[in-house]
């Protein structure tokens, strides 16, 4: 795990302010090419926003699957009528289908469309590495080759972990930086529930364990960092807690009041703290390693725009930090506003400081998620629930 640094003091010490407009040039980045996937994916199977199609949101998924082939999931209700299905495998008779669309990095082109049943809404692309990739269907996982041929199969257990009303199918996944493990957890916060640790290259459990899920988790290919949040009305802020999969949580000093953990690459944690009330340290982002325990304050590059949820590429040499800015929002009348892509930071190897930063013009996506192919030459962000594609082309790693 590397030494956890255990000192305020030392915090303050090390801790460097990289502000990306005053130590690299701003440059200006447009989208290579953009795709409306409801063209791509039956128009009839996405929801529409502002209708009643929209009171449940959809799962939906983005990932490369290799350099040159990138991959979006929807899940659906299927237009069929519901039929109990075989030994609860998913099949033709399954209330939900997910819907994907491959597409070839480079031009845009649609390379396929498929569609798997499922027998739940908790369906969509798990992890991808460069064996194949690992789609969870409900209460199934499959490992597909990257020509979308299934390899193997291995059904999720019903959880009985202290909570009845948990289904066999609510299992929800993180992935490691990598795509090469999975953390998989069932049952609601604040209660004890069922962990599985998959190995996504073998598609084989590793580990098992019941815990609480009481926060956010980050995952590594060997550790899991989680944000324990208060459970009742004036409880004290905490701070974060690691662990190697199935072990116990132990704190990790100086990080009170921090939140939205998520490892970026080897040894290296991207965190968001905020301010807490009548405390002095500052709010922001930071990156820390958990092996020396330097930390380093992050600054978007102008005032207003925040720093979004990193991506990282599966070579762990890069990772990109979408710049974001809310527009539209009235809390006076209580509405909420949408973030807008502004910028993109770049971080190569050994992520000192940005080795690009980028003024984005010309992108019309919104409240997007985004993914980095393994190489780190291309960058996807999709709207959502919208599906409009946008991919650009980035600099080669330093």
């Amino acid at each position: 795990m590397g030494q956890w640094i255990s000192s305020a003091v030392i915090f303050l010490l090390t801790c460097s302010v990289l502000s990306a407009g005053d130590r690299v040039p701003s440059t200006q980045i447009a989208p290579a090419y953009r795709i409306e996937l409801r063209s791509v994916i039956r128009a009839d199977v996405v929801p529409q926003l502002g209708t009643h199609e929209t009171q449940w949101v959809p799962v939906i998924t983005l990932d490369f699957l290799s350099n040159q082939r990138l991959a979006v999931t929807l899940v659906a209700r299927a237009n069929t009528t519901p039929k109990l299905g075989t030994l609860g495998e998913p099949d033709a008779a399954s209330p939900f289908r997910l819907h994907g669309a491959v597409i070839d990095v480079s031009t845009g082109k649609i390379l396929a469309t498929p569609e798997w049943p499922s027998r739940s809404r908790a369906a969509g692309i798990v992890a991808a590495n460069d064996t194949g990739f690992v789609i969870e269907t409900g209460s199934e996982l499959t490992l597909l080759s990257p020509d979308l041929v299934p390899t193997k199969r291995m059904g999720l257990p019903p959880c009985t972990a202290g909570a009845d009303h948990v289904r066999e199918d609510d299992w929800y996944p993180s992935a490691s930086w990598s795509g090469e493990h999975a953390l998989l957890v069932s049952g609601p916060a604040w209660s004890k529930g069922c962990w599985l640790w998959v190995d996504t290259k073998n598609l084989r459990v590793l580990d098992s364990w019941q815990d609480e899920r009481t926060g956010s988790i980050g995952v590594s290919d060997d550790r899991l960092v989680m944000k324990p949040f208060g459970r009742h009305f004036g409880d004290a802020p905490s701070g974060l807690e690691v662990a190697v999969p199935g072990g116990d949580w132990k704190p990790v000093p100086s990080t009170l009041n921090a939140s939205a953990a998520q490892f970026v690459g080897p040894n290296l944690l991207y965190v968001q703290r905020y301010r807490g009330i009548g405390r002095e340290e500052r709010g922001g982002v930071f990156l820390r390693r958990t092996d020396s325990g330097e930390i380093s304050r992050l600054e978007p590059a102008h005032n207003g725009w925040g720093l979004a949820r990193a991506v990282v590429s599966r070579a762990g040499n890069r990772f990109v930090i979408p710049q974001v800015q809310v527009k539209g929002s009235y809390p006076a009348l209580d509405i909420g506003g949408h973030s807008v892509l502004k910028g993109l930071l770049v971080y190569d190897a050994p992520f000192r400081m940005p080795s690009y930063t980028f003024a984005v013009r010309g992108s019309k996506v919104r409240n997007a998620s985004a993914a980095l192919s393994p190489d780190g030459r291309h960058l996807a962000v999709l709207a959502r629930p919208e599906l409009l594609l946008e991919v650009f082309d980035l600099p080669a790693v330093n």
